[in-house]
């Protein structure tokens, strides 16, 4: 079975190259910086003066410019963030960070069931990942343009389908303050329910969307259905270049840096995982998958 990877960042090319992303294609996106309430690049006396007139409801600030005063990142923004920049000013207190990515990226969207693995009847769980941006991140999940789990810290949206066919499962993830971000899952297909006396590895899929080439480490992850219950995993990669033998482990590691410093680095293209599962009674299942190593994005 060969997965397509979708055009979203890794989190280990993200930092530093914010321009390549799909907000912007033409300039860098601007971080937020802690304390810097007024948007000017810099920390100075007139975030100081701006914030304590919001405080005082004779100016107001936005949902951005409110994050970058609370200095103390609890949550609140008061009479002591105030205090804490003005002793920034002075060199008399360091912020424990400096800046915040103002975007947000979806790591990983992905169900539990592939595209045609899935059944009417059956309980479907699509899972969203999130990476960088201003915490904490909430979800909405649609299908088909509808919202059918309304926007909430959970990022897991189990669903089940009535109906055979085709269609679109989408998840809109806002960050603290609401910027939202969009994935879809175009033309998911479900088809009927059905049985099997063996084991059916139903899914397979990365914990990452965009596989770079500067990956640090990569996991990847079966699902299996039918059969009889406890199941056994063995992954092989690229023909034995790394095996994890039978075990209770539904997750294969990958080590890419590893890999790198043995001399065997996963070179930019497709790479296969065999997925061999045996349930208890000793019946097995395979699937091979199909995965894309890419060049960094700059």
């Amino acid at each position: 079975m060969k997965k397509i990877i979708k055009a979203a960042l890794s989190g280990a090319l993200v930092m530093g190259m914010l321009a390549a992303q799909c907000f912007s294609t033409s300039a860098m996106i601007r971080p937020i910086i802690t304390g810097d309430v007024d948007w000017n690049s810099k920390v100075d006396v007139n975030d100081v003066t701006l914030l304590q007139n919001a405080l005082a409801g004779s100016a107001e600030i936005d949902k951005s410019q409110n994050y970058a005063g609370d200095v103390n990142f609890n949550g609140v923004t008061n009479v002591e963030d105030v205090t804490l920049i003005q002793l920034h000013i002075a060199g008399k207190y360091e912020f424990e960070r400096h800046s915040t990515n103002l975007e947000h990226i979806i790591r990983n969207f992905c169900a539990d069931y592939d595209s045609g693995k899935a059944m009417t009847g059956t309980p479907v769980t699509f899972t969203a990942t999130m990476y960088s941006g201003v915490t904490p991140f909430s979800y909405e999940f649609l299908i088909n343009g509808e919202v059918v789990q309304q926007k909430s810290e959970s990022n897991t949206f189990t669903y089940t389908f009535d109906e055979s066919g085709s269609y679109d499962v989408s998840v809109r993830c806002y960050n603290a303050i609401d910027k939202c971000v969009k994935e879809t899952l175009h033309k998911y297909t479900v088809v009927d329910a059905y049985e099997s006396e063996n084991p059916v590895i139903c899914g397979i899929h990365t914990d990452v969307d965009y596989i770079g080439f500067a990956e640090n480490t990569l996991t990847i992850s079966a699902n299996t259905i039918f059969g009889t219950a406890p199941y056994q995993y063995k992954f092989t990669l690229d023909n034995g270049l790394l095996v994890q033998d039978y075990s209770e482990s539904a997750d294969f590691a990958i080590d890419m840096e590893s890999l790198y410093y043995e001399g065997t680095p996963l070179k930019i293209g497709e790479h296969t995982v065999l997925v061999e599962v045996k349930d208890a009674d000793g019946k097995t299942a395979q699937e091979t998958f199909t995965f894309e190593v890419k060049e960094p994005r700059m």
